[in-house]
């Protein structure tokens, strides 16, 4: 008896890898931009009318643009549908066959209705293939505010297909305007609901979010010299943190929240330096000729990499939060910068300058 259980345990524990890796779409590792994902969005369907009107077809686009920003996807174009129906399920109507013939391996099928001031989305994720719903989801939301839900529903869809959820729902900060008066600002990724955080006649640039993404530190010149400010989301006034008179840029928030890591000229050249969210200096990491600027933390806070002239040209180079010897990552190119880590912390990603481009 014990051996029949240990067998049927063995049997089960082999196929779990095996369901959870048939669930993956879209190898992220293995993806190759020249073989992207064939996938078809139909437009929505107001559910009154049984047709698809002009907010059906709006609020489609948002979505196509959504997936055609995460870069893995080859969106079906939708004069190949021959499915214009109302039907959402197989119950309904649904299909599959006409979908598998616009090539798509997935499909989106969609419906709307209004409700006062709010839009009742519906929106699945299917496999025609399998005749399967990957994904369904309902949202209600104010009229001016669908794009929002449909970035929830574009999360789902790199979830359901990738295994890892996307960015769709996420915010991004940027220094924008007139050259030599940038503001910093937030909005979403897409570059919807744009909102100031700083309003003032200065520069002020190099945004950087806290891990919870509830503040944001960056430069700002407000006070002649570029000196660090951090201020909340909320848009309270912004609260200076360095007070040095002195050259002070590329703040990086570590992942716990508690250090900044920026590039500081306080003792001469520009070298990183570390402080806490208070502004009160807790190290100084580097100490080089030449320039060191845009440290970046690794995803577990050991590791920072930045650029210094150290060796000559900007190349990137690697420490650790105690300011250990840096290890050298690039030896081609004249300008190596901005380093950035992947959320797994196995590859940084980066700008290169070579020849003469």
């Amino acid at each position: 008896m014990k051996r029949r259980l240990s067998l049927a345990l063995f049997a089960f524990l082999l196929l779990l890898p095996l369901s959870s890796q048939a669930a993956i779409y879209i190898l992220i590792d293995q993806f190759s931009p020249e073989r992207k994902f064939p996938i078809a969005v139909a437009d929505l369907i107001e559910k009154k009318s049984g047709r698809a009107d002009a907010t059906g077809v709006e609020v489609a686009d948002i979505l196509r643009k959504n997936l055609k920003l995460a870069g893995y996807f080859d969106i079906v174009d939708k004069a190949n549908y021959a499915d214009r129906g109302p039907a959402l399920t197989p119950e309904e109507g649904l299909d599959f066959s006409q979908w598998t013939a616009t090539g798509a391996t997935v499909f989106v099928k969609g419906g709307y209705q209004k409700k006062g001031k709010n839009l009742v989305l519906e929106l699945r994720l299917y496999d025609p293939s399998l005749k399967q719903m990957l994904v369904g989801k309902e949202y209600k939301v104010p009229k001016d505010k669908a794009y929002a839900a449909i970035h929830r529903f574009a999360d789902e869809i790199l979830l359901a297909l990738t295994g890892e959820r996307g960015i769709f729902n996420t915010k991004i900060a940027a220094a924008c305007g007139p050259r030599g008066k940038e503001q910093i600002v937030i909005m979403n990724v897409d570059g919807t609901e744009r909102e100031p955080i700083t309003n003032n006649t200065a520069m002020n640039l190099s945004p950087n979010f806290s891990p919870d993404g509830g503040q944001l530190v960056f430069t700002s010149y407000a006070k002649f010299f570029p000196e660090l400010f951090m201020s909340s989301v909320k848009k309270s006034k912004p609260k200076r943190l360095t007070f040095n008179n002195m050259l002070n840029i590329t703040p990086s928030f570590s992942p716990d929240g508690s250090l900044i890591a920026f590039s500081s000229s306080m003792a001469g050249d520009p070298d990183l330096y570390l402080i806490d969210a208070k502004g009160n200096q807790v190290a100084q990491l580097t100490k080089s000729q030449g320039i060191d600027i845009s440290p970046s933390w690794s995803p577990d806070g050991n590791l920072i990499a930045f650029a210094s002239e150290r060796a000559g040209n900007l190349h990137l180079f690697v420490t650790d939060k105690n300011g250990a010897e840096p290890k050298r990552l690039t030896f081609t190119g004249y300008q190596n910068d901005t380093p950035e880590w992947s959320p797994r912390g196995d590859k940084i990603a980066f700008v290169k300058r070579s020849g003469s481009g």
